[in-house]
């Protein structure tokens, strides 16, 4: 491993077993992927529903177990690896938030810092820094609960808990799809800013061409199990290398086509 790698994939393999009274048979959700992440990246794995991305980004901190392979965080296989330290290293943002109903918000983003033993003056100082961080001023949220934030304001939580112990590595799943357009954008642009600020390395997981193509650094595109491309932006789209990484780097531009299309004629095209 580069010593400027953070997660290593060697090999990596998923499958399910499946049986019914007349058989037995196995469902690759992975199969075979080999990448590095290096220091500091922040890589999008793209892909259409079933193509394996979030079950490989599951994989990272163990909330799925690896069949076959094996991935290391910092030279260290996953899988010697106590979980509480998988959760103090890496933070998860995924799309339904999850934040606990009845906490408020600077209980929901103390909460690994108390598991890990933080002492209280030291907890209430982080989560006042990373609501700083989101954009949520600590006098005005950090009592509040959960059902009285907006939709973008709780997964700003989300991505201060993520961010609470400190973490090098933030995995995120989906983290904007369920936002409104206005609200993803300024999310999106909040986000990658503090990626940048922190230094972070960002494993990020999408089925939104553009928002894979505006973000990332680099994108992994996924297709039933199987990685296919990986490269920046640029070189996905002036050479994809396949039919299908083709057709998903087509899709933005179509798009913004047909919107000027709009513009220009007046009507519907």
């Amino acid at each position: 491993m580069n010593p400027e790698t953070v997660i290593e994939f060697d090999s990596v393999e998923k499958r399910y077993a499946s049986s019914t009274s007349a058989s037995h048979s196995e469902t690759i959700a992975v199969c075979g992927v080999n990448l590095s992440v290096p220091r500091g990246e922040l890589l999008v794995i793209l892909g259409e529903s079933g193509s394996g991305k979030t079950t490989l980004l599951k994989m990272v901190n163990r909330l799925i177990p690896i069949t076959a392979g094996s991935i290391s965080v910092v030279g260290t296989p996953t899988s010697q690896t106590p979980r509480h330290e998988l959760c103090r290293r890496i933070g998860y943002v995924f799309q339904g938030v999850g934040l606990m109903p009845h906490l408020t918000i600077s209980q929901n983003i103390a909460i690994t810092p108390a598991l890990l033993g933080w002492p209280r003056e030291r907890i209430r100082a982080r989560v006042d820094e990373l609501l700083q961080l989101v954009s949520l001023p600590p006098g005005d949220y950090r009592d509040r609960l959960p059902r009285q934030l907006s939709g973008g304001q709780r997964q700003r939580v989300g991505v201060a808990r993520a961010l609470a112990a400190e973490p090098g590595i933030v995995l995120m799943d989906e983290p904007f799809g369920a936002l409104d357009p206005l609200t993803r954008d300024q999310l999106q642009r909040e986000y990658r800013a503090i990626h940048d600020r922190l230094g972070l390395t960002t494993v990020m997981v999408t089925h939104d061409m553009t928002e894979a193509l505006l973000l990332a650094d680099r994108i992994a595109v996924m297709k039933e199990g199987t990685l296919l491309r990986v490269g920046s932006p640029h070189e996905l789209l002036t050479e994809p290398g396949d039919e299908y990484t083709a057709a998903l780097m087509r899709t933005p531009r179509e798009q913004a086509d047909r919107v000027e299309a709009l513009i220009a004629e007046g009507g519907r095209a």
